[in-house]
């Protein structure tokens, strides 16, 4: 057996020793704030990959969350107990909520401003309705204050944990899916976001190279579009605080920014560069497990694939087909020409145009399918937690955007080189044969696909140590020191437009006292000359 080198033992015995000298902050109670009807599965499965390593810590984690609500991709081991509390829903009502997530997601991809408007105000009351439910259950209320927990982490959707927390005197942290969202954004968290080459909404094809117009509509988005939707989406959460007497002196934007820690799914192999703070910590990565060995007749068929490899065609956990039977017609004609072999998650009726080469399914293994060294290309929506996997694994990806952020995650695909993007609603047969083809043939994708991989892996620790370590900080030491003091200035202040104003304001006086000098003292001078001339003359 090969000796440790001297070096290395000194370091591993420093180690040890840091690790048993220090205290931990084990045995801590955690709530796990869900309070919205509308959550999605991969929502739930980003807060197991949270909160699995913290029980495994000895920390309790308490689940809050409506009754009957499906909490399809939370673990067992991601909880460690649950308290519900009362809605006025059935258990088929709920699951009617969590089943309409397809429906509305496929509905904005293809909806006018006024119809998105419309369908927002629809699914209000799903996304608002457990918050007035939980505050009128006072008894479970008043257990959740019995509980006496020492941290909360939710994911900030539209208002309603951040009010709990201060409801229950309880410092929270907040999560988001890859960047900010337009409820939660690096303006509510205080950290410098520059407009001109960080493109702030989530649902717009811009990227840090943005051009003139692009750049103004960014400005237009962040500082009108973006806060008009924000405040029709908290209508109903504002007036919780104010019926319940939450800190009516603060905004729900305000409140939101107290967070202590902001965990965003994100990673710099595949965002774009941009200013921080010590309170914003990148956890891309953390849903991705290694690969696990195929089904043997999805394997046979794989490795059936020879050289030419294999595509895998997926929309995620929430939408299972595109509901548009002739593009799925176009689209399997297109995948019957090629040499690879294709994977298709798909529901509902076959294409007839389906080729030989084309393996369709109603459940795909997609992180499997993903480490499988025969797997040339993905197909995909680009969903979170997907991205994620595909940039882990180096697998060049074809986006087909359909709501949310997606359109975001889909830009920053291409913008580093290791995917295209194609718009379902214009998509033709030529123009999808392209894609691929492009794809296929072209080594650069993959080739910039496997760097960003090689990136997102070199970290220093592993992504669950990383969290665990963050959390486990705040609840030591609370998270104070890592705030920025944007949050304690208002906007004219933050901006500097206060002084340069003032600035312009003395350029601009002394600029006119140096021309009044200036006249003053030519003036003086004319008025000399012309005494002396008249003198001589008489």
């Amino acid at each position: 057996m090969a000796r440790l080198p001297r070096a290395g033992l000194i370091f591993a015995t420093i180690l040890c020793f840091g690790l048993t000298a220090f205290p931990v902050a084990s045995g801590a109670k955690i709530m796990l704030a869900m309070t919205s009807f509308l959550n999605s599965v991969s929502q739930h499965i980003l807060f197991s990959a949270i909160t699995e390593p913290l029980v495994e810590r000895g920390h309790e984690v308490i689940l809050v969350t409506p009754q009957f609500k499906v909490t399809k991709g939370l673990t067992e081991g991601a909880v460690t107990g649950k308290i519900f509390f009362k809605t006025n829903r059935t258990k088929e009502e709920m699951e009617e909520v969590a089943s309409s997530l397809q429906s509305i997601a496929l509905g904005f991809s293809q909806e006018s401003f006024m119809e998105i408007v419309d369908r927002v105000r629809q699914i209000m009351p799903m996304v608002s309705g457990g918050c007035f439910r939980l505050f009128e259950d006072q008894e479970t209320l008043d257990r959740l204050k019995a509980e006496k927990f020492d941290l909360i982490i939710t994911m900030p959707l539209f208002g309603c944990d951040a009010l709990l927390a201060e409801y229950l005197n309880v410092p929270f942290i907040a999560t988001t899916p890859l960047r900010r969202m337009p409820t939660f954004s690096e303006d509510t968290f205080g950290i410098p976001a520059p407009s001109s080459y960080v493109p702030f909404s989530p649902f717009t094809p811009f990227s840090d190279q943005m051009t003139f117009f692009q750049r103004t509509a960014n400005i237009l988005v962040r500082y009108v579009i973006d806060p008009l939707f924000v405040s029709f989406t908290r209508v109903g959460i504002s007036r919780i605080q104010k019926e319940h007497n939450i800190r009516p002196d603060l905004t729900l934007e305000q409140l939101l920014g107290k967070a202590q820690l902001w965990l965003s799914q994100g990673h710099w192999a595949f965002e774009f560069a941009q200013p921080t703070t010590p309170n914003y910590v990148t956890i891309g990565g953390i849903t991705v497990k290694p690969a696990k060995p195929l089904p043997k007749e999805m394997n046979d068929f794989v490795e059936g694939s020879g050289d030419h490899g294999i595509i895998v065609f997926t929309l995620g956990s929430v939408v299972s087909s595109l509901m548009n039977e002739d593009l799925n017609e176009k689209l399997a004609k297109v995948f019957s020409e090629l040499p690879q072999r294709v994977l298709w998650r798909l529901k509902g009726t076959r294409p007839r145009t389906l080729g030989n080469n084309t393996l369709v399914s109603d459940w795909l293994p997609q992180n499997d399918l993903l480490g499988h060294p025969k797997t040339k290309l993905m197909i995909y929506h680009g969903g979170a937690n997907g991205i994620n996997e595909i940039v882990t694994h180096g697998v060049p990806v074809l986006v087909m955007p359909l709501a949310g952020d997606q359109m975001g995650n889909a830009v920053r695909m291409q913008a580093k080189g290791m995917g295209l993007v194609v718009d379902k609603n214009t998509l033709t047969e030529e123009s999808f044969r392209e894609a691929l083809h492009e794809m296929l043939n072209n080594p650069k994708y993959t080739a910039n696909a496997k760097k960003a991989a090689a990136i997102m892996k070199d970290e220093i620790v592993p992504v669950r140590e990383k969290v665990v370590y963050y959390i486990e900080h705040i609840l030591k030491f609370g998270g104070d020191h890592l705030r920025s003091r944007a949050l304690e200035l208002n906007f004219i202040q933050r901006e500097s437009l206060d002084v340069i104003v003032f600035l312009l304001f003395v350029s601009i006086t002394f600029v006119i006292a140096v021309k009044w000098l200036i006249c003053k003292c030519f003036g003086l001078c004319r008025s000399k000359q012309t005494v002396t001339i008249k003198s001589k003359s008489d």
